[in-house]
Formats: structure tokens, C-alpha cells, sequence
């Protein structure tokens, strides 16, 4: 049913574009089923980012191991240094240049993002608020609170077994939503046409080309260049070993799937010991480098594209967030989509260019899989480094 469904996605993009060029009006007539898909998208996201992230921290937490406490701090480092390296990769190449932006007009209102708001706003002063007006950011930290709470009070093991129940439920529908990702995309996509014409088209290829290009060089300096000074494993002998892995990542698209193969090059080919399968587990749930350049050139690219100012403050509430909000990825084809489409909406930027991304985004996660499957690798080799193959 998935490859169907990524068949469907990928004919969804020409198809809506012809659409959108030749009867603009029956698009016109029909975009609201654009907008019921998004709107059953981010209806479900906010509590399926609750409660995994909750019951995330909640099982981190609860393992003590030195181990997991140094690859969290790891995966922590790495995330933030791709998600700077990228933000400086696409400043320099300038997304939006030499394409007409004059048809990209938004007349929608600004977020007051001042430190005396954003601090205010973290404290509602009811718990429906946050979910009921979508605010992520605020979500968040309330399910960081209750997975580090839950780990001091009785019977929490069964509580957080629930927890994780609700998230497994929402995550299924969420799952089922996107069956009607191939509709999605064909109206979202027509009318992004009809609104913009072929600058949108322009605007998907400028963007595919620059995510796989600050991909390799992330690949090269955040994941190769360590282990080749710290572990002596030059590029070329680390690409050997990790060319079956990589392989798999661009035909299945998921961490998970890879992770039987990645914890067995782990032990055959880089000869790690047995308990850096518990850093590869973990990384494989929390650690997303490929998740960093995909916030960082979705939030950059659509900002620019609407002409909506990112300063300094909002830059860093936008990696804060893109660093938590990965735990929470679903694990689910095309969650990414899901998860993007709700960061641009916390940051009041238009969710116009969403449609041609869900499109796209089967191309882009190949890329995006890869980078996360092999920082999984490289965090493992680092912190296993003088270990014993035991």
C-alpha cells in the first residue's frame, strides 16, 4: 500500500499542474479539498507530538546508562551543527534567486515573537489552549514536563504505557489521513499553479537541488570528518562500509526498516562492540541530522519565498524547536509533511508551498534518511571509540 501511495503521490505532481494550467476554475472550485487534508493533518499532530514526546523523554529518563545520557548529549551537538552549517549553506546560495516572487503576496498577520511575549505565551492558563489554538511550541514543553515527571511517581510505568498506546492510536490515523496524500497533493498543488503559475514549479526545482546538496556536505564535514580525525576511518572506507545501509535508506525511506542492517555493518564492518546497539536504537528514535536540514530549508525557503522576516530570536526558537519536535517525527510515510507543515505554522509562515512539497517529499527523503541513518553511525563510532568488540 505504501509504494502505491508514493506511486499516486508522484503522478499527483504532474497531473496537478496540468490541472492548474488548463481548467484553473474547476480548481478554484474544488481547493477546499486541499484544505480539508491540511486541516486533518494538523488536526492530528498536535497530540500524536504529545504524547511521543512524552513518552520519549519518559523512557530516556528512565535508562541511566552513561551511554545514553553521552549519546543524547551527541545527537544534541550534531543536530545543531547541521542545523547552522545548513542555514549557512542556503544564506549563501539564496533559494529564491533569479525566480519572480511579485505573484507571492501574504496579507496574513505577523506573530508578536518579542522574549516578554514568547516567555509569556509558554504559560497558558489552562490546558486546553495550547492544543485547542495549535501551539506547538507550548505543547512541547508540556510534554518534556510530563515525561520527566512521570519517571518520580508511582504506577508510572503503566501510566506512560498508556501514554504511549494514545501515541501508537494517533499515529495510526494519522497513517490512514495520509492514504489521501495522492488527493492532497493534486488540489493543493493545482492550486499553488493557478495562484503562482510556473514559479512554484521553479521554486521545487531550485529546492530539491539545494537540499541534496547541503546533504552531501553535511554527510562529508558533520558525519565523515570526525570519524576520520577520531577513528582514523578516511571517507572512502567509511562509504565502503556504509554503502549498503545508504542503499537501503534511499529505497525504504526509513530509519526503522534500515535498522537491522545498520546494527549488523555496525558489528561486521566497523567491529563496534554489542553495546553500541543501544546508541544506534536510540539514535534511530531521536537523532534526526537529515530532520535539521529539512527544518532549516523548509523554514528559510518558504520565508523568503513569502517575504516573511526571520530575526535573530525567531532563528532560535526555530532550531529549539526543530531539535525537540524531531523526537516526535512520525514514523509514518510522509511524516515529515505532517511535521513541516505544522513548523511553518507555528512561525506564521503560509503552508501555500506545502502541497508541492508533500510531492516532492519522497524525492527529499531519501536524502533526509540517509543523513539520519548514518549520523546514527557516526555518533556510535565516536562514543564507542577504544571499546572492545564485546
Amino acid at each position: 500500500m505504501k509504494k502505491i501511495i508514493n506511486i499516486l503521490t508522484i503522478i499527483a505532481i504532474p497531473l496537478g499542474i496540468i490541472l492548474g494550467i488548463y481548467i484553473p476554475d474547476l480548481v478554484n472550485e474544488l481547493s477546499f479539498v486541499g484544505t480539508i487534508y491540511l486541516n486533518l493533518l494538523k488536526f492530528l499532530v498536535v497530540p500524536l507530538v504529545f504524547f511521543s514526546i512524552a513518552f520519549t523523554i519518559f523512557n530516556a529518563m528512565k535508562k541511566k546508562e552513561k551511554s545514553v545520557l553521552k549519546s543524547v548529549g551527541l545527537f544534541i551537538i550534531m543536530f545543531i551543527i547541521t542545523f547552522l552549517l545548513t542555514s549557512l549553506i542556503v544564506y549563501f546560495i539564496n533559494p529564491t534567486i533569479d525566480v519572480n516572487l511579485s505573484n507571492f503576496a501574504w496579507d496574513g498577520e505577523s506573530v508578536d515573537l518579542s522574549v516578554s511575549s514568547i516567555i509569556t505565551n509558554i504559560f497558558p492558563n489552562n490546558i486546553i489552549t495550547p492544543f485547542q489554538n495549535n501551539s506547538l511550541f507550548t505543547v512541547i514543553l508540556f510534554a518534556i514536563m510530563v515525561g520527566l515527571c512521570a519517571t518520580k511517581v508511582e504506577n508510572r510505568d503503566a501510566v506512560m504505557k498508556v501514554v504511549d498506546g494514545l501515541a501508537n492510536i494517533f499515529k495510526k490515523m494519522l497513517e490512514y489521513v495520509l492514504y489521501l496524500n495522492p488527493i492532497g497533493a493534486l488540489f493543493l498543488i493545482a492550486s499553488a499553479v493557478v495562484s503562482y503559475k510556473l514559479d512554484i514549479i521553479l521554486m521545487g526545482v531550485n529546492y530539491i537541488i539545494i537540499a541534496f546538496v547541503c546533504s552531501i556536505i553535511v554527510m562529508f564535514v558533520v558525519m565523515m570528518l570526525p570519524v576520520w580525525i577520531v577513528n582514523k576511518i578516511n571517507p572512502i572506507t567509511y562509504a565502503k562500509y556504509c554503502a549498503k545501509v545508504w542503499l537501503m535508506c534511499i529505497t525504504s525511506c526509513s530509519s526503522l526498516a534500515t535498522l537491522p542492517l545498520t546494527l549488523k555493518t555496525c558489528a561486521n564492518d566497523f567491529k563496534l562492540p554489542k553495546k553500541a546497539n543501544l546508541i544506534i536504537t536510540l539514535g534511530c528514535a531521536i537523532n534526526f541530522c537529515g530532520g535539521a536540514v529539512s527544518f532549516v530549508i523548509l523554514g528559510i525557503f518558504c520565508s523568503h519565498m513569502f517575504g516573511v522576516d526571520i530575526n535573530f530570536v525567531t532563528y532560535l526558537m526555530m532550531m529549539f524547536v526543530a531539535l525537540i519536535i524531531n523526537m516526535a517525527a512520525p514514523g509514518i510515510p510522509s511524516g515529515g509533511v505532517v511535521i513541516g507543515a505544522t513548523y511553518l505554522a507555528l512561525f506564521n509562515i503560509p503552508l501555500d508551498f506545502i502541497g508541492f512539497y508533500s510531492g516532492l517529499y519522497k524525492i527529499l527523503d531519501m536524502a533526509y534518511t540517509t543523513l539520519n541513518v548514518t549520523g546514527d553511525i557516526t555518533a556510535s563510532l565516536l562514543l564507542m571509540k577504544g571499546e572492545k568488540n564485546v
